[in-house]
């Protein structure tokens, strides 16, 4: 008896990725979401790791600048301002110069902590006496340096407990 043929076989499809690549490909959108849910902020100031208790009224002891940085919100307050013609590339510029004995308004203290980086950037968040907000990068993970309204003489960097 003759055989009887069947379908006509088709070409393997270039494209078409093998199981085990199918399997991977719908899961590492799941991992990159779960790890980005890995990062987050937290709010230090009833803590008491912080030589401030929030929210606090502070004079400054040096002057300082506010800088506009790139597309952040909030305006950075900055130690020793300067000339930022130079810093175009890091897209800084300064925005005005905040003299010593200026009142301002601590509202929160807060440290970011992510997956890839564990416990990060230390900050004061404030409020000038026009009411303009700013952000003030006090330190990293557990160390912090001189804020601009402590006083003068403190070491330029001392361990703090917010990054247990």
């Amino acid at each position: 008896m003759p055989a009887v043929p069947g379908p006509p076989r088709l070409p393997p499809d270039p494209f078409r990725w093998p199981a085990g690549a199918r399997r991977l490909a719908w899961a590492l959108p799941l991992a990159a979401v779960w790890l980005a849910g890995c990062q987050g902020t937290d709010d230090l100031s009833r803590t008491g790791c912080l030589p401030l208790r929030v929210p606090a009224t502070v004079v400054l002891q040096r002057e300082t600048g506010l800088y506009r940085v790139g597309d952040e919100k909030l305006p950075v307050l900055s130690d020793h301002p300067r000339d930022t013609r130079s810093d175009a590339s890091q897209r800084r510029s300064l925005l005005r110069v905040v003299a010593p004995g200026t009142r301002v308004t601590i509202d929160r203290l807060t440290q970011r902590w992510g997956f890839d980086s564990g416990k990060g950037r230390i900050s004061a968040l404030g409020t000038l006496p026009g009411g303009e907000r700013f952000e003030y990068g006090w330190g990293a993970g557990r160390v912090i340096g001189p804020a601009p309204w402590e006083a003068p003489g403190l070491p330029n960097l001392r361990t703090v407990t917010c990054g247990d």
